[in-house]
């Protein structure tokens, strides 16, 4: 019984361990955003420390979900460019 139990435990810790590494992982993200319209360019950075979950910031600037799972499978030092709206959006993760 103790065996069982033990095993349970670790499998539980192993999931909790995984889960927090996921967790610690995004909000460690940063991102280069430029935002080029006809009339302006616009350029911020997206640190993903700041957020409560993934993406979150991408979400709350209407990107779509196909975007977000673009954007979210990049890798460091990888650049894409995404057509939202009039305006295009090019993203550099850097961290």
């Amino acid at each position: 019984m103790a065996n069982r139990f033990i095993s349970s435990y670790r499998a539980l810790a192993s999931k909790a361990a995984a889960l927090f590494a996921e967790l610690s992982e995004f909000q460690q993200r940063i991102w280069v955003v430029s935002i080029v319209n006809e009339a302006y360019t616009d350029t911020f950075i997206v640190n993903e420390g700041s957020f409560e979950e993934p993406m979150q910031w991408m979400i709350r600037k209407g990107y779509d979900a196909g975007m977000v799972q673009q954007v979210d499978q990049m890798r460091r030092s990888q650049a894409i460019q995404l057509e939202l709206g009039s305006a295009s959006h090019r993203l550099m993760r850097v961290k």
